[in-house]
């Protein structure tokens, strides 16, 4: 089992996700940003689940899955970087639509390198398709910042 795990290449995109995320966390702001890990993960499975239940696309190897997602991809990349991208999400509206480009393309290279190992297969999605979403997902969690910190502003 442990052979299994330990070649499972979501495991390495877990370990990835996970190290990158001990590199650039700023632990004292954690508690603040983990919702944004939290809001990722919500949006990637059921994006994820919806593409999945439509033919679009499917994960091979997933190890642990929920609702057909590998279970690495979700408690590793996504909530890293859902975590680290509220993180880094500077103030300025202007700076914030690179911010959200920069992790845009990220997730989409990392799309292109899961397709290419083979552990993606996309009969019917592609990476355009895949930039869109992203920048939805991206965007999504950027309008979620935005009411908590509103919200935080008139409670406290």
């Amino acid at each position: 089992m442990v052979r299994d795990i330990l070649s499972n290449k979501w495991f390495f995109t877990f370990v990835v996700g996970w190290i990158v995320f001990f590199a650039l966390v700023d632990w004292r702001s954690l508690s603040k940003n983990f919702w944004g890990g939290i809001i990722s993960c919500i949006l990637e499975l059921w994006e994820d689940a919806l593409a999945y239940s439509m033919g679009m696309y499917f994960f091979l190897e997933k190890g642990l899955e929920i609702l057909h997602v590998s279970a690495y991809f979700t408690f590793g990349i996504t909530l890293t970087m859902g975590i680290l991208f509220v993180q880094f999400l500077p103030e300025k509206p202007g700076l914030q639509l690179v911010h959200l480009l920069a992790f845009t393309v990220g997730f989409v290279v990392f799309e292109a390198i899961v397709k290419y190992a083979g552990i993606l297969i996309t009969p019917h999605w592609n990476l355009t398709a895949s930039f869109v979403n992203n920048l939805l997902i991206f965007g999504g969690v950027m309008w979620f910042n935005d009411f908590f910190k509103k919200r935080a502003g008139k409670s406290g």
